[in-house]
């Protein structure tokens, strides 16, 4: 089985049209199952929302990337965050400077990973995948 567990920056990148975003496509359409945190989607709704504040001129914009990510969620295992995943959370890549939220995703796959020990890890962050 191909899994892959997704993260906030390699999913946007494709929502946002970025450079990298077609490579986020190939690998969520070669994937046989797809995995997140729950924090994905809070996340990639909040994108979209800062979008709009801080460019008031992609309104136009914003409605096909909703209409896309509303089209992507069913897809997805979500993974809630549970005081298990906290609680690694807190603790994992002690050396690293993580931020919280990177913590959490790094968490999830860790924990994940341990049902699904092929599960790979889509990301575009480089302090998550030297955690991998």
């Amino acid at each position: 089985m191909n899994a892959l567990y997704v993260e906030t920056s390699a999913l946007l990148a494709a929502v946002f049209h970025e450079p990298r975003g077609n490579e986020t496509v190939g690998r969520l359409k070669g994937a046989d199952r797809l995995v997140a945190s729950r924090l994905l989607r809070i996340e990639a709704e909040r994108a979209l929302l800062r979008l709009a504040i801080e460019r008031p001129k992609a309104d136009r914009a914003i409605p096909p990337m909703r209409r896309q990510l509303n089209r992507f969620w069913p897809k997805l295992d979500f993974i809630e965050i549970s005081k298990d995943i906290c609680d690694l959370a807190a603790r994992i890549a002690p050396a690293a400077r993580l931020r919280t939220l990177d913590a959490i995703h790094l968490a999830t796959y860790h924990h994940v990973r341990e049902l699904v020990p092929t599960l790979a890890m889509l990301s575009f962050d480089d302090r998550i995948l030297e955690q991998v």
